[in-house]
């Protein structure tokens, strides 16, 4: 299965746990099943569009824009309730050397923890290392892990 309900990384999948993964495939197929209907029910307009000959009318594009508005604010409330059970099913037993405050939203702890990496390690490769060791970010920062991953390898660079 092809998970794309939300952007984590192999080693954020890694350390989810049995019910955790499981909110996530229930996630990628209430997505799937959302976009399979979105498909079925744009063929089925535009089969009824060609029917009635006014396929080429823009009744078509406004159709479709409408299905899709609808779908994308579907998709965006199963990801966000996948999100929220993710970042408070479990909380890392392990203490960080930075603020780890779940009040906050993903991009305030991200920049929490860019900032403490960047203060607390001037050479990149050791900030890289010591961020990729860091078990709390994995769960703590969600989505936004990646990200912040891929800033601080690039930096290696």
């Amino acid at each position: 299965m092809d998970i794309n309900v939300i952007t984590y990384t192999d080693e954020q999948y890694a350390t989810l746990t049995e019910s955790q993964l499981q909110e996530v495939y229930k996630a990628q197929e209430k997505k799937d099943r959302l976009t399979w209907k979105l498909e079925e029910e744009k063929q089925r307009e535009k089969q009824k569009l060609v029917k009635n000959g006014v396929f080429a009318s823009g009744l078509w594009d406004a159709y479709c824009a409408k299905l899709q508005a609808q779908y994308e604010r579907e998709v965006a409330f199963i990801r966000e309730a996948l999100l929220f059970y993710l970042r408070f099913s479990v909380k890392p037993t392990e203490e960080a050397p930075y603020e780890v405050n779940y009040a906050l939203t993903e991009t305030e702890r991200a920049a929490i923890v860019k900032a403490y990496y960047l203060e607390e390690y001037a050479n990149a490769a050791e900030r890289f290392s010591a961020f990729k060791q860091d078990a709390v970010a994995v769960q703590y920062l969600g989505e936004m892990y990646a990200p912040l991953w891929d800033y601080f390898y690039l930096q290696t660079q």
